[in-house]
């Protein structure tokens, strides 16, 4: 006798479920951080006296502090601090850096998206006209025993034909007298 835990599959274990949240959130927090340092590196060399990074990860964390109280140059040594132009200029070249990481990380989702997604109902099903454009009506008409082996000979017969009719066009044989059509 079999337990019903033991029938049953779990495609995906939930453990990975907090794994995956962890390293998506780390992401994102990483590639906030380096667009601030980005937008803030660009401000000085547009607007400063020159390209500003900070040097080991004590000053980026540093650096980082002193974005997010208002205090731009905090975290710099005292020359480099000398470069960084007014807050308002640093944090318009922050946002545009944070705006230009948003797009870049939307555009890579929507991509991966298009092309890595799971399939979802009808995913990889060909339609009827794909089929026919791929194999051609004489390969349908060839494997049709295989593709609808619920079809008989007769039911065959009596089918729809796989070419394409226009829509004025009759699809019933004349009747031959016996009242039936098609016969």
């Amino acid at each position: 006798m079999t337990l019903p835990s033991h029938r049953l599959r779990d495609p995906q274990p939930l453990s990975h479920g907090g794994e995956v949240a962890f390293v998506a959130l780390s992401l994102v927090l990483l590639l906030l951080g380096l667009a601030a340092l980005t937008g803030l590196g660009t401000a000085a060399a547009v607007f400063g006296g020159g390209w500003l990074w900070p040097h080991g990860s004590d000053q980026i964390g540093h650096v980082l502090a002193g974005l997010l109280s208002g205090h731009p140059g905090a975290g710099l040594p005292p020359p480099e601090q000398a470069q960084v132009p007014s807050q308002f200029l640093v944090y318009s070249c922050v946002t545009v850096a944070e705006l230009l990481m948003l797009t870049a990380a939307v555009t890579a989702a929507v991509v991966f998206w298009r092309y890595h997604r799971p399939a979802g109902a009808g995913g990889g099903m060909a339609t009827r006209a794909e089929a026919q454009q791929v194999l051609g009506a004489s390969r349908l008409r060839h494997a049709r025993p295989i593709l609808r082996p619920d079809l008989t000979r007769r039911a065959r017969k009596t089918a729809r034909p796989l070419t394409s009719r226009s829509p004025g066009q009759c699809t019933t044989r004349p009747s031959s007298g016996t009242g039936r059509t098609g016969e």
